[in-house]
């Protein structure tokens, strides 16, 4: 076997990191989905910041609580943030007691980590198959006889 087979490891390996990191992010999503108290708020504003080579927005939103104490947080959400304008009414997702765990009420961060988990699937499930395959093509002929 020559050291060409370790470079297999390096599309494994990626795929199963993403597909368990993704994976986690969509099981807290959906964690969050059922837990979460959904309210009204209202975008006062956007604050920008860099994370990693570009820029990205966040909007700044209020909401009133159920027990009326009104708030006012930097939602950490990239998705959408460039489509809301300053006045927008938006649905949150808030757990109850902890107003720092605020987010916007949309499905695209689930929906994008299930695909990130699947297509992490795809690239390391993809890799050891063709690595199988390919050691059942050097396998010589006589292993095949007694099987």
């Amino acid at each position: 076997m020559s050291a060409y087979w370790l470079l297999a490891l390096i599309p494994f390996l990626a795929g199963l990191a993403l597909s368990v990191q993704q994976g986690m992010l969509a099981v807290t999503e959906r964690f969050l989905r059922r837990a979460a108290r959904r309210v009204e708020g209202t975008v006062t504003g956007q604050v920008a910041s860099r994370e990693a080579t570009y820029a990205a927005l966040h909007p700044v939103v209020r909401w009133t609580d159920a027990d009326g104490i009104e708030y006012e947080r930097v939602v950490p959400d990239t998705v959408s943030a460039h489509r809301l304008r300053e006045g927008l009414r938006v649905r949150l997702l808030v757990m109850p007691g902890a107003p720092d765990t605020v987010a916007l009420d949309s499905p695209d961060r689930y929906r994008s980590a299930v695909f990130g988990m699947w297509m992490g699937v795809v690239l390391w499930g993809g890799t050891l198959t063709a690595v199988l395959v390919r050691i059942a093509t050097l396998l010589p002929s006589s292993c095949y006889r007694y099987c």
